[in-house]
């Protein structure tokens, strides 16, 4: 069974945008206890490339991307993406399926990042491929650095690629 991952946001304005993303009054019956002021996130995407091949360009890292239903955070990610605000704090926590339950054993965390696209789209619900769809949407953010780090596997590793500039 896929278990989704769950995203923490805080403005340096609007402080802590998922605060209650994931509880009842925001997305029903798929609230999760103890993720309440995180996001869930469907899907994700981020890469990195070297133009050129190995040590013939500069590193250029691609927008992360993520896809999630819309929820009581969209209105303030919408601000965010309208202002120009610097998240303060942008982390995503894997987790993965234990005899014990759930363990998280990934985090990326990005710093100076900002939302720079968010689109929202609904499928036609008179698909019936679609018949248990929400309306979603799809939130792109660029960042000035980011953290990866596997929590059981005690590994981590950084970039700054924007040193000296504001994302």
């Amino acid at each position: 069974m896929p278990i989704p991952c769950y995203l923490t946001i805080k403005g340096k304005t609007q402080g802590l945008i998922s605060a209650g993303a994931l509880s009842e009054d925001s997305v029903g019956a798929a609230w999760k206890r103890g993720h309440e002021d995180q996001i869930l996130v469907q899907s994700f995407e981020h890469g990195i490339a070297v133009p050129g091949g190995a040590g013939s360009g500069h590193r250029m890292h691609k927008p992360l991307i993520i896809l999630k239903d819309i929820d009581k955070s969209s209105p303030l990610i919408n601000a965010a993406l309208c202002d120009g605000e610097v998240l303060t704090l942008c982390r995503l926590e894997f987790f993965r399926a234990a005899a014990t339950g759930e363990v998280h054993f990934y985090t990326m965390e990005l710093k100076n990042a900002v939302i720079i696209g968010a689109d929202a789209y609904m499928h036609d619900c008179r698909d019936p491929k679609f018949a248990h769809s929400n309306p979603m949407e799809k939130v792109r953010f660029s960042y000035q650095e980011i953290t990866w780090k596997h929590e059981t596997g005690r590994t981590i590793a950084s970039d700054e690629w924007r040193s000296g500039a504001q994302a």
